[in-house]
């Protein structure tokens, strides 16, 4: 098992201990001892066998998803810049090409990180649409009849108001697709609620494109907004062999032949990091499908 399937799982049971009211009873009903469940919290993980995070995991009905995310170096910045927006209370964008993992990044921090965390994927959403979704993503109801945007915005600012003790974090992912309208709220929250909650926007690299051509054209709201996010733009670096490598490891291959011509297939580029050259594959998607393709070459030999 990943480290980021039994993060998963810690998850899981901290979730399921809150509901059963201690960790006693938890253990007594995966038929395991409580110092196994204390160690699996406490991330001392090296005397657990794989046997023993299944049955868990049987027990307490948690089931794995069938691809598995495993801690490449995309993913690993992802968790970092997470992390360190929630612990300081940031507004970060993360700016980067299509398929480089950003979402799977998203899902596996929302997973594995307690506290009042919120993720709403985005559509091509304008201002009101954009903040009636969200109020629904925080299991609110959006108000019958008309009523105003701006009140519409102020039920969003209250929420996270009452919230701010806890550090609250809002993840936007596939921002690149609100309309600037959309976008312009977030200028709202932070004035509200600046160093009392996170909010991380992520998108392609028309994200970070679009607003600083807004600022540079002085459009209304686009200084603000960048501004608010630092005018700084957090970007990924790409799937390295060794990440592939990971990847299908995770997912049941584990030839590393098969591994390199995976790398291979994947068409990877070279470019420069700081002072370093490396070699890397940018689209994620299409290794996904290629580990598919091969794990399904597997079942038929």
């Amino acid at each position: 098992m990943t480290n980021i399937q039994k993060q998963e799982l810690v998850a899981a049971i901290n979730r399921e201990i809150s509901r059963l009211g201690s960790g006693n009873k938890f253990a007594n009903k995966c038929g395991v001892s409580s110092a196994t469940i204390s160690q699996m919290r406490n991330n001392e993980w090296d005397l657990i066998s794989d046997n023993m995070w299944l049955k868990v995991a049987n027990k307490s009905d948690h089931t794995f998803s069938t691809w598995q995310i495993a801690e490449t170096t995309n993913y690993r910045i992802m968790q970092k810049v997470l992390n360190e927006a929630k612990q300081e209370c940031l507004f970060v964008p993360i700016s980067y090409l299509a398929g480089s993992g950003k979402t799977e990044g998203l899902q596996g921090w929302i997973k594995v990180t307690e506290g009042f965390n919120y993720m709403l994927k985005c559509r091509e959403w304008a201002k009101r649409e954009f903040i009636e979704n969200l109020i629904t993503e925080l299991g609110m109801e959006v108000p019958k009849g008309y009523t105003s945007i701006d009140k519409l915005g102020q039920i969003v600012i209250n929420f996270f108001i009452e919230r701010r003790n806890f550090k609250p974090a809002l993840l936007l992912d596939q921002a690149n697709s609100l309309k600037p309208s959309a976008l312009k709220f977030l200028i709202h929250l932070y004035n509200e609620l600046e160093d009392e909650m996170s909010v991380i926007i992520v998108g392609t690299e028309n994200l970070e494109k679009e607003i600083k051509r807004g600022v540079q054209y002085n459009k209304h709201g686009y200084d603000e907004i960048d501004s608010r996010f630092g005018r700084n733009y957090i970007h990924l670096v790409g799937a390295r062999k060794n990440d592939i490598a990971l990847v299908c490891e995770a997912n049941g291959i584990s030839d590393p032949k098969t591994h390199t011509d995976i790398f291979n297939e994947c068409t990877p580029i070279t470019k420069k990091i700081g002072k370093q050259i490396i070699t890397v594959v940018e689209d994620m998607r299409r290794v996904k499908r290629i580990i598919k393709r091969e794990k399904i070459k597997l079942k038929k030999q």
